[in-house]
């Protein structure tokens, strides 16, 4: 499943175990939670949230790592949100910065409420999956994930507002 390989001379390190990556490479998975909503304020463009998540890294070189950041969110009228999340990814000896750009899209089907009653005390959000899809840049200085720092990947995922669960998958462009 993950085909990312591992060159054992990389990074001037004999006998290491430094990733390459190809694209279409399976950088990332990740399963988490959304905090609380945190709403800002009622805009022009939108609302605007702040959140935080977290959640753990189950598939690529950093599997089993915590993953988590804020997310500042920005609801607009026709029901799509713009992410901007900057994240970290932290397996316990290493860290890498996710830098994520992207967007939440509603299904089809759902009546997106106008953005005065989103932002009215007691809303909820119904418990649907929205599509996530971005893009992210990535840094670290911990030398076996070097590669990641030449590396942008293509996000694509689900968030379900109503009940916080949140599932990404990475991918190397």
């Amino acid at each position: 499943m993950v085909s990312m390989t591992q060159d054992q001379t990389a990074a001037g390190q004999p006998g290491g175990d430094a990733i390459v990556v190809k694209s279409g490479d399976l950088v990332y998975r990740f399963e988490g939670n959304l905090g609380d909503l945190y709403p800002v304020g009622l805009f022009a463009e939108g609302i605007r949230f702040h959140n935080q998540f977290e959640g753990r890294v189950v598939a690529g070189p950093c599997a089993g790592a915590r993953i988590f950041g804020l997310d500042q969110f920005m609801l607009r009228p026709d029901g799509v949100g713009a992410i901007v999340a900057p994240e970290i990814i932290d397996t316990g000896t290493e860290r890498v910065s996710v830098d994520v750009r992207g967007y939440v899209v509603p299904p089809d089907r759902l009546e997106v409420p106008p953005l005065e009653v989103v932002a009215s005390p007691g809303f909820e959000f119904p418990p649907v999956d929205f599509r996530v899809v971005g893009s992210a840049t990535i840094r670290t200085a911990a030398p076996r994930l070097a590669a990641l720092n030449r590396t942008v990947v293509a996000l694509e995922g689900t968030v379900n507002m109503g009940t916080g669960r949140l599932e990404v998958e990475a991918r190397a462009l």
